[in-house]
């Protein structure tokens, strides 16, 4: 047996499956590359790269239409084609032809390759992993340059995990995903689009793993542990007895059941619970809805820059899907979150050396306040047709939120000239994502209605460690000591002041640190729709006491920086 049996990665939709491999081969197409094309054949290589562009954007067209019953899937084609008719990149092919005298398929090699380059060294990492859309949209094109040359899909077999250094969007559309019992790649990360569709239809998948392409071969059996981010090459027995052979997480079975509205969640010993779901789509609320979730504890209003192809929605596109959001909800609470612009989310539109703590979110908002005012009148609008609330993102100082505020007023009044009285009382909330924001909320108190703690920027503004990167993803450890006691003194001062206090980051959504959360005194979380039900059946399995005990137990394991006890620890407290 080789040394290396075990490979840890990024884990981007949880679920344990052991199965067999099977290796996703990308074919190279045969083509004549030249460098000498006299100018007639240089016409002949533009109109032939003309029409590749062309076909290209009929057939991204086309499946465009075939996935529009899932928005996300629709979305990131939508953008391809965007890409596509960018007139920098066309440029730079069309210039490597008439310049270098290169045929079609080399400048476009060439080109695409050089624009790989260019994004991979952008410090940003939802931008690196946005670069799969260039290899993606050059081998579309490549296809149409060369169709007789190319070679018969990929036939996937029946119940594999599939194994890949990468794999672009298109293709993981166009996989046999139901033939998929799981999905391990070599490079990407957690927002990556491999990441975003596995999500879509729930196969376990653990990206980043760097290597493993090189250590797997067709028809080996491994143990893919997606919780946990690790895979296993020689699993022993006893291994794939505990894990179990199916995924975890069963999307279409509600977290309760349902009649006029979501029965009440509640602890072993009887407390109240409140559960919540995180959409990235309007098309999630429907599914939040009949899931019996509480409320909305998070809309990422940036999905409607992906909606609208152009640079922003206007005012009136926006207060139409947020007023059919609100409808579709018959009244429970939807927490709208306001553009959370820059770093890893949507592009601000500047270049700077270190964007996760550059101008981003409320500070960039706050800059462009004609902006921001556009989807605060559209939000304010909207509030009649249901129970809203706003929240924003990135707060650092008690400034940021007065200047919010002043706004809102300006917002009302312009509203109310138009005759437009805004009767309803919106609570305005903040995220708590930096270390500044927890420790100034004895400050800001006076000036909010409730928190929501966005753990995922928390942690990694805490432990100074990038989230997505998988250089230091092993830094990237939420059962470190100074983060539970940071969410513990959140929760402590929330308390005190008697604010409603949620968590809408990544933890919430783990069922592993369910028990641990309501311990630490949580009482309300958001969470990824897929994993409600179970993060909903933790809540019912443990009492609040001992929950309470099992916190004391894990930040003392934390201490000492013993993170395989505290899962076990986890794993085994019940009641």
């Amino acid at each position: 047996m080789e040394e290396k049996t075990t490979f840890k990665g990024i884990s981007a939709y949880p679920g344990t499956v052991y199965g067999k491999v099977f290796r996703w081969k990308q074919t190279k197409r045969k083509r004549e590359d030249r460098t000498d094309l006299s100018p007639e054949e240089i016409k002949e290589e533009v109109d032939l790269l003309k029409k590749g562009l062309q076909k290209t954007e009929d057939d991204l067209a086309d499946l465009v239409q075939k996935s529009k019953q899932n928005e996300e899937l629709s979305q990131i084609l939508e953008s391809q084609i965007v890409f596509l008719n960018d007139p920098l990149f066309r440029a730079r092919v069309f210039e490597r032809i008439a310049q270098n005298k290169e045929s079609a398929g080399l400048a476009l090699e060439t080109a695409v390759s050089s624009l790989y380059d260019e994004f991979q060294s952008i410090p940003d990492e939802f931008f690196r992993e946005r670069a799969d859309h260039i290899l993606d949209i050059g081998k579309r094109i490549e296809s149409n340059l060369y169709p007789e040359k190319g070679t018969e899909p990929t036939v996937i077999p029946e119940d594999v995990i599939l194994i890949a250094k990468e794999i672009t969007p298109s293709e993981m559309i166009q996989l046999g995903k139901s033939k998929l019992r799981g999905i391990a790649t070599d490079f990407g990360g957690k927002t990556g689009h491999t990441a975003i569709i596995a999500r879509n239809y729930g196969i376990p998948t653990i990206v980043g793993l760097k290597n493993i392409t090189s250590h797997v071969e067709d028809d080996d059996y491994i143990l893919l542990d997606a919780t946990k981010g690790i895979l296993n090459r020689s699993p022993g027995i006893d291994e794939i007895k505990l894990a179990g052979i199916k995924s975890e997480i069963k999307k279409t079975i509600p977290i309760r059941e349902i009649s006029d509205g979501p029965r009440e969640l509640k602890t072993k010993d009887g407390k109240t619970f409140s559960l919540r779901a995180n959409i990235d789509s309007e098309e999630e609320v429907d599914t939040a809805f009949l899931q019996g979730a509480d409320g909305i504890g998070l809309v990422r209003t940036e999905i409607l820059f992906i909606r609208y192809v152009e640079f922003k929605p206007t005012e009136e596109e926006q207060f139409a899907v947020y007023k059919r959001i609100l409808l579709k909800m018959v009244g429970r609470p939807v927490t709208f979150r306001v553009w959370d612009i820059g770093a890893d989310k949507m592009e601000n539109g500047y270049e700077e050396e270190n964007p996760f703590l550059g101008n981003r979110g409320i500070r960039y908002l706050l800059r462009h306040p004609h902006f921001f005012k556009e989807q605060l009148r559209a939000l304010l609008r909207a509030s009649e047709f249901g129970t809203m609330r706003i929240m924003l993102p990135m707060i650092t100082t008690r400034s940021e939120i007065l200047q919010t505020k002043v706004l809102i007023k300006e917002c009302l009044e312009e509203l109310k000239t138009q005759g437009l009285a805004i009767t309803k009382k919106i609570p305005l909330g903040i995220m708590v994502e930096t270390p500044a924001c927890a420790l100034n909320l004895p400050f800001l108190g006076n000036h909010v209605d409730f928190y929501s703690i966005g753990t995922n920027d928390l942690l990694q503004y805490l432990l100074a460690v990038e989230r997505n990167n998988h250089l230091v993803g092993d830094l990237y450890n939420p059962w470190q000591v100074v983060f539970l006691l940071l969410l513990k003194n959140i929760v402590d001062v929330a308390n005190s002041q008697k604010k409603p206090i949620s968590i809408c980051g990544e933890i919430g959504s783990d069922p592993m640190f369910t028990a641990v959360l309501i311990g630490l005194g949580i009482r309300d979380l958001s969470s990824a729709l897929p994993l409600m039900k179970e993060v909903g059946e933790k809540v019912t399995e443990i009492s609040t006491w001992k929950a309470k005990l099992l916190a004391e137990q894990v930040i003392s394991l934390a201490g000492e920086e013993k993170f395989d006890e505290i899962e076990k620890l986890v794993l085994e407290t019940k009641g």
